[in-house]
């Protein structure tokens, strides 16, 4: 989908980079049905599989650690790319390793992500930003 380091006003709004991507659920049902350990963490199988709609749900963090593989270059891993989300509130990355120290060499000091879904697809936006001053 897209990606990209910016400029002008998003950078003047602490936007280090941005990164869309889009995943069929279909190939989150694939990862699932071979275990997913691969690619998805303990906690992040532990929260599927917990819902009604696991691959659904994967489909959703498949595209985030996707995105968030965009924006931070391709020295970085999946599984050093975890959504967390505690039982209320928004999801959130945790990184680790080279994730953490890309985010670092980028100039920002933490990723936001927004995960969805429908019947067929997931989507996730990642955005890298850095502290405002």
């Amino acid at each position: 989908m897209g990606s990209g380091f910016v400029g002008g006003s998003q950078a003047e709004d602490g936007v280090v980079a941005s990164a869309v991507e889009v995943v069929g659920i279909d190939e989150a049902e694939a990862l699932l049905a071979a275990g997913g350990g691969s690619v998805f963490s303990e906690g992040e199988l532990a929260f599927a599989r917990a819902r009604a709609d696991p691959a659904r749900r994967l489909a959703a963090r498949l595209a985030a650690k996707r995105a968030a593989l965009r924006v931070l270059g391709p020295a970085v891993a999946e599984r050093e790319i975890e959504v967390v989300r505690a039982d209320y509130g928004p999801p959130r990355l945790r990184l680790a390793g080279r994730a953490r120290e890309r985010l670092t060499a980028l100039g920002a000091s933490h990723a936001l992500v927004s995960l969805t879904h429908e019947r067929r697809h997931a989507a996730a936006l990642v955005l890298l930003l850095r502290e405002r001053p």
